[in-house]
């Protein structure tokens, strides 16, 4: 079901486009099902702040559910959590920021409702979003910082469709060297109905 967002007076309305592309549950288990090298993992993207007019607010998790007691064991524990702010900054151009959640075991599961811009840690990831056409996106990092593996900076490529949400995240060293993330490609997450 794709879920359907009214246009807050001031907020503009390619914007609403975007939201109306990204926010979901999204899951990769038909690409696991098909190359077991990929986990199974479920994103969920929603709308918060929605009064605000300032830019588009987002929250995104990631957890993997393989190996977890149960999918509700594995949604309360998600691996990354971030909240996006997303500008226009040109025709069909959006700048996304990207701020961790400082206390990530509050809010597991999208449970968001007392999320405040308190509980972020200063942007870290800067990202360039396209619009190819409506409901179709394209994003790439300007910049991330990133210590996991022995990375110092990580890079993000993604597409967005309103039934497919594509992603592919890897650290590199100093020497431009892969310390984490696939080699062969990114992880294909399809919307998964609410």
């Amino acid at each position: 079901m794709l879920v359907l967002i009214a246009a807050a007076a001031g907020l503009d309305p390619a914007l609403i486009d975007y939201a109306r592309t990204v926010t979901g549950r999204f899951s990769s288990v038909a690409q696991h099902r098909r190359d077991p090298r990929y986990d199974e993992v479920e994103a969920r993207i929603v709308r918060i702040w929605p009064e605000r007019t300032d830019a588009l607010w987002l929250y995104q998790e990631q957890a993997v559910l393989i190996g977890a007691a149960s999918p509700e064991a594995g949604r309360a524990k998600p691996y990354f959590q971030f909240v996006a702010r997303v500008v226009p900054i040109g025709q069909g151009l959006f700048r996304r920021d990207n701020y961790r959640v400082r206390d990530g075991a509050r809010f597991g599961g999208a449970r968001v409702g007392g999320l405040t811009e308190a509980d972020l840690a200063p942007a870290s990831c800067h990202n360039r979003i396209e619009r190819v056409s409506a409901g179709w996106y394209l994003g790439r990092t300007e910049s991330c910082a990133n210590g996991y593996k022995g990375a110092t900076w990580m890079q993000s490529l993604s597409a967005a469709s309103r039934t497919t949400y594509v992603n592919w995240d890897r650290g590199f060293d100093d020497a431009g060297r892969r310390v984490w993330g696939p080699e062969e490609g990114g992880y294909v997450f399809d919307r998964v109905d609410e």
